[in-house]
């Protein structure tokens, strides 16, 4: 009798434990598949301030749907994901069409009066220009990046060059093979850019200072934004086919 008495114990012992332990496994779970779709984008844009977030949510309900078909269009003429346009113009401008900086860039794509002339553009406030030209300018970087840049790399270094001027990502070029870094990938041209701002480094390359952290974040801020653009388009696209 007591040696059935001790078996049930060690059994209901048991029970007990396995189900502590799928109790454990199962909450995380659980708590991630409750996330909220707001929440999960929220997550996907974890390198950026949760009041940029907010702002930028809001604004892709008030002031994108202005612009969201000359971002498609752009696309259709450049084959550059719109999605990914409509984060680069929001890095440059918030999507305000009257945006200019101190240095004298205007528009939602932020053009200077130099290569606006170069793409024929008489008025860079026009939204549909604007983006336009800003799309062929980004087309046309990426086509000028170096040929044994590897192709997944190619998008981010032509963004960056959109920032800081193709001359500057060639010194970087040079100085990641000098620092012994690999100067065919974007993340050892991360590294690098920042150094063009230090004189020990800058110094004896062809196009010299630059505010090389500058081009570093302006990537890194536009892959975030096209994180949660990119997520709530597939959204929106889910929602539409259940409605169907």
């Amino acid at each position: 009798m007591n040696t059935l008495k001790s078996l049930v114990q060690q059994l209901l012992l048991l029970v007990l434990v396995i189900g502590g332990l799928l109790l454990v496994w199962e909450i995380p779970h659980y708590e991630g598949n409750a996330l909220s779709h707001k929440d999960q984008v929220l997550q996907l844009g974890n390198h950026l301030p949760p009041y940029e977030i907010r702002t930028f949510l809001k604004h892709i309900t008030t002031r994108l749907p202005n612009y969201r078909e000359e971002f498609q269009q752009a696309e259709g003429k450049t084959g550059i994901s719109w999605v990914l346009l409509a984060s680069m113009s929001y890095q440059e401008s918030k999507w305000n069409r009257h945006a200019i900086s101190p240095t004298g860039v205007r528009g939602l794509m932020m053009l200077t009066r130099s290569t606006a002339a170069d793409l024929g553009i008489q008025n860079r406030l026009d939204p549909k220009k604007s983006i336009e030209g800003g799309a062929r300018y980004l087309a046309h970087l990426h086509q000028r990046v170096p040929k044994d840049i590897r192709q997944s790399d190619r998008l981010f270094v032509a963004l960056a060059a959109y920032n800081v001027g193709l001359g500057h990502i060639r010194d970087a070029r040079i100085l990641a093979k000098r620092l012994g870094k690999n100067e065919q990938q974007w993340e050892s041209l991360r590294e690098v850019l920042p150094l063009l701002a230090k004189k020990k480094y800058y110094q004896d390359l062809p196009y010299r200072y630059a505010r090389g952290w500058e081009p570093v974040q302006y990537v890194k801020r536009i892959r975030e934004y096209e994180k949660i653009l990119d997520q709530i388009v597939k959204q929106e696209k889910r929602k539409a086919l259940v409605e169907i």
